[in-house]
């Protein structure tokens, strides 16, 4: 027991010296400072009136610079997104769900719990982007009218502007629910958007300048592969489908079949195509389409990829012709806008040699115009070509 009694009285003496020790280190040393943040003063709100999603600016002093210590609440409701703090001016995302009246302020600790009022405007929105065109996500500069269907525009122009994916167009008419106005010129395939006191909303789906430099097939042309389609088929053998059209001359399988293949080129099955093995030869077949709408002014570029076994006494060309009715014969192959060859290699009476080559043809109009566009063929006995896909391009 004695000994017990001689810990005991040594373990009370450490405790003691371990207190003695921490209460002594955590006296305020020569560097101890506590960090106080002064009070801050919110003067204003700007502008006091709007919509939820616009920035709105916040202005008064000693707010500091650290975003994570502010917080902003709309009638209650708090903002998620502070985007800038500076010692003098806060700018703050009003939130999606802000409520009109007093708008709170809290930095740091320090909360003003009603510098300013703040109203909010019920937000506009758009529901649908139409075109006049008879593709309604096509419009053509300074000639289709779209029109932009939503809610909440109000009925002053002023106070909207509408842009085609950043070009300006101005509005012809505006009501609450329905805004109108004409393709602005020059502008880039994209989104429709509408500015109201400082909000920006977008519609859907895109809208098309067809007449913009690139890439215009899929607005002025169809079925175009690779992979063409087929109306009518039969084995290898059969007949484009629309827009393709095919004349009686073209069809030289039996009357019925031509212009096209099943066969499998680059990987993909259905080509434009004419064979004349088993007698079948053809004298001025054509296939062709029309643009879907009028070609502006300029200059274009078709372009495409053909495999030839083509005889050098035979031939088939790639046409423009002016207007919708089809492709001229090879007797008034002069008359059409452009034309280019196809390459004929091959030895009478043999399929060598062959060859494969990307073609392009390069045409102008001068005057906005339905182009017809397509192939000729007149071939002998034991020819074969197909084409794997066309494009065109304003260039």
């Amino acid at each position: 027991m004695k000994i017990f009694k001689n810990n005991s009285i040594l373990i009370r003496g450490f405790m003691i010296v371990i207190c003695f020790a921490f209460f002594t280190a955590c006296e305020e040393g020569p560097n101890f400072r506590i960090q106080e943040y002064p009070e801050q003063i919110a003067t204003g709100i700007s502008p006091a009136i709007g919509y939820p999603g616009i920035n709105v600016t916040i202005t008064g002093t000693d707010f500091g610079t650290l975003k994570g210590a502010v917080k902003v609440y709309f009638g209650g409701v708090l903002a998620t997104n502070v985007v800038s703090c500076e010692d003098t001016k806060i700018v703050v995302q009003v939130p999606a769900g802000a409520i009109s009246g007093k708008v709170s302020l809290q930095v740091w600790k320090h909360l003003n719990d009603s510098f300013a009022e703040y109203t909010v405007l019920p937000a506009p929105a758009i529901t649908s982007v139409v075109s006049s065109n008879a593709i309604n996500t096509v419009a053509l500069s300074g000639v289709d009218t779209v029109t932009i269907n939503g809610i909440n525009f109000g009925t002053d122009a002023s106070k909207a502007v509408v842009s085609f994916n950043g070009t300006v167009a101005p509005i012809v008419t505006i009501a609450d629910t329905k805004i109108t106005v004409v393709a602005p010129d020059n502008f880039k395939t994209g989104f429709v958007t509408v500015t109201m006191g400082g909000l920006t909303i977008s519609g859907t789906p895109a809208m098309v300048n067809p007449n913009a430099s690139g890439d215009i097939t899929p607005y002025f042309l169809g079925n175009c592969g690779p992979g063409f389609t087929n109306s009518n088929v039969s084995g290898r053998w059969g007949v484009l489908a629309a827009p393709w059209v095919t004349n009686a001359a073209g069809k030289n399988k039996s009357g019925t079949y031509g212009g096209y293949t099943a066969d499998k080129a680059d990987n993909v099955v259905g080509n434009i195509c004419w064979e004349t093995y088993g007698n079948t030869p053809i004298t001025d077949g054509i296939v062709y389409q029309k643009t879907s709408m009028p070609l502006s002014v300029g200059s274009y570029t078709i372009t495409f990829k053909v495999y030839s076994e083509i005889q050098t006494n035979s031939s088939v060309y790639c046409v423009v012709a002016a207007g919708g009715n089809g492709i001229p014969v090879l007797a008034n192959l002069s008359t059409a806008i452009a034309s280019v060859a196809l390459p004929n290699p091959a030895v009478v009476g043999t399929s060598q040699p062959r060859a494969t080559e990307t073609k392009t043809l390069t045409f102008s109009i001068t005057s906005p115009q339905v182009v017809s566009i397509g192939f000729l063929g007149n071939l002998t006995v034991n020819n074969y070509f197909w084409v794997s896909y066309i494009k065109l391009v304003k260039n």
